[in-house]
């Protein structure tokens, strides 16, 4: 009878070290997706959290595979996934940092006449948020 009794005490502690631990890993989990996201959206100037509406309008998915956005799955362009801030070139011609992703974002045929991406209308701070939300994904 102790024995059962001692199995069941162990059994719900270890459940609950468990539960303990996974609660904690969520914890850090989240404060680093804000942590990140916090970064991102200051070192753009721009607010991630407004940028899936703008690309889902400007058809961003229709060439790129784009985490979190619905139905990116484009296979045409580059994937927009956190690879891209461990990206030394944007567009084959461009540093990778802030500044230029959203150059990049406004006004590709500007910078490089011949990449296939199209020169888009989005606003300076729409492509901010679009970038804030893509080095976010890292």
């Amino acid at each position: 009878m102790r024995s059962d009794l001692a199995r069941l005490i162990a059994g719900a502690l270890a459940a609950m070290i468990v539960v303990a631990v996974a609660v904690a890993a969520v914890a850090l989990w989240a404060d680093r997706r804000d942590r990140v996201r916090h970064e991102s959206d200051a070192a753009t100037g721009g607010v991630g959290a407004r940028a899936i509406p703008i690309m889902t309008a400007n058809g961003c998915s229709g060439c790129h595979t784009i985490p979190g956005v619905p139905g990116a799955q484009g296979q045409v362009g580059p994937r927009l996934d956190a690879s891209l801030a461990g990206r030394v070139i944007i567009g084959g011609v461009l540093a990778n940092n802030p500044e230029n992703l959203i150059r990049w974002i406004r006004g590709a045929r500007e910078v490089n006449p011949h990449t296939a991406m199209p020169s888009t209308r989005i606003t300076e701070q729409q492509a901010r948020d679009i970038a804030a939300y893509l080095y976010a994904l890292k």
